[in-house]
């Protein structure tokens, strides 16, 4: 890291990826493992169930993405999710496309720092934690961060690995977008309500609840709202 002058004239330093996530991991861990999360690679977590796999990540960008973002290639997000086992119960590990059920974090922290690439002008993100080149602010991006996860991750993760409460979301509940959401989780349910795909994994889940969903599958809310 190379040194750098505060205003106040005491030392600062320019923060790399390597540095972040050892921030990251030094707060978000100790946190995953007081739920159950028990393997780590990076800044990758999981935990298991009897049904599922559940999956967290905090994620930084290739200069490519950041460019467009507007932000640092070692701001971040976070996504997490739950994977149902009775899609394919072989593989112990999931990542972010594979996951049945899934979320992105959305910040408290107000950052109209963001300077998307053609855009000229500055804005916000709900879903990115900007982290300063000069890593000043990393102490704060990373605090919000693990509230964010306590207070809507963990709780997403919790009522959706209970089947009969994966399944009542299928049928009452669409995905939502988590740019300008703050505060809250933008999520993304599998598939739009009445898709092949939608059916196939509210077909799956709720043969783990009941014996034949189909007949609860044909009046979701969900379907009865599409226009």
């Amino acid at each position: 890291m190379v040194g750098k002058a505060r205003a106040d004239g005491t030392a600062a330093e320019y923060v790399d990826g390597k540095v972040v996530g050892r921030a990251i991991n030094r707060r978000i861990r100790p946190l995953l493992r007081s739920v159950g999360f028990d393997q780590f690679s990076g800044r990758r977590a999981w935990r298991r169930s009897e049904y599922t796999i559940e999956h967290v990540v905090f994620r930084s960008f290739s200069a490519y993405i950041a460019d467009g973002v507007g932000c640092t290639t070692f701001s971040f997000t976070g996504e997490l999710g739950v994977f149902y086992r009775c899609f394919d119960p072989a593989k112990e590990r999931r990542s972010e496309p594979e996951l049945t059920f899934r979320a992105t974090l959305g910040k408290t922290l107000r950052q109209p720092i963001f300077n998307p690439w053609g855009s000229g002008r500055l804005r916000d993100r709900a879903d990115v934690w900007y982290v300063t080149e000069d890593g000043l602010n990393l102490e704060e991006t990373v605090e919000d961060a693990a509230a964010c996860l306590a207070s809507q991750g963990i709780p997403f993760m919790d009522r959706l690995r209970d089947p009969a409460k994966a399944f009542e979301a299928l049928l009452t509940e669409t995905s939502n977008d988590s740019y300008d959401t703050f505060g809250a989780l933008g999520v993304m349910m599998p598939g739009n309500p009445g898709s092949p795909h939608w059916r196939e994994t509210a077909s799956a889940i709720g043969r783990l609840v009941i014996d034949d969903p189909d007949k609860a599958i044909r009046a979701a809310p969900v379907l009865l709202t599409e226009t």
